[in-house]
């Protein structure tokens, strides 16, 4: 533990403590008004003080673990799978002699819709990040929620879990 949360912990330990205090003790002197405001006080500072370091913000843990991709079929089963954990570059597109191709499409259904070099993920600071490689009839991503399809062209595009990725008239999504 560090110093600092040590300080924090101490310091809401304090307020608790203060309002404890008062609530027991504070009621039979006379000066009962200015020690209740005194102590809510020094115990609203001292929480105050202490949470505001505090991280609030939920991060989004569930991008961070994904770790397959999965080829849908029109239906939306399973066809294939692939293991995307602890990998950082996957190469999409179709198997071909010269290129070394990560998740090969050549034996799907709709392989003439593929380039042989499709795309490209990339998985920079705990996201998956996919990129078009000017390919013929290009790379769309959908949100499991949406029900609007994005055309990337240039750039990246950030994934989320359950995101849909179309590799010309192949369905994947990233889970």
């Amino acid at each position: 533990m560090n110093k600092r949360f040590f300080l924090d912990i101490s310091g809401i330990f304090a307020a608790v403590l203060c309002v404890i205090i008062t609530i027991f003790f504070g009621r039979g002197s006379k000066g009962e008004y200015i020690f209740y405001m005194f102590s809510f006080l020094i115990s609203g500072s001292l929480i105050c003080f202490s949470l505001k370091d505090f991280p609030f913000r939920k991060e989004k843990i569930q991008d961070k673990f994904l770790s397959e991709l999965v080829l849908l079929s029109e239906e939306d089963t399973v066809v294939k799978t692939w293991n995307i954990l602890g990998k950082n570059s996957l190469v999409i597109g179709k198997k071909n002699k010269e290129e070394d191709i990560d998740i090969d499409l050549s034996d799907t259904y709709f392989s003439g819709t593929v380039s042989d070099i499709h795309a490209i993920l990339n998985y920079v600071d705990g996201f998956w990040y996919i990129e078009d490689m000017q390919s013929k009839n290009g790379t769309q991503i959908k949100g499991c929620l949406e029900n609007k399809l994005y055309n990337i062209k240039d750039g990246q595009s950030k994934l989320t879990k359950k995101d849909y990725i179309f590799i010309g008239l192949n369905k994947l999504q990233i889970r």
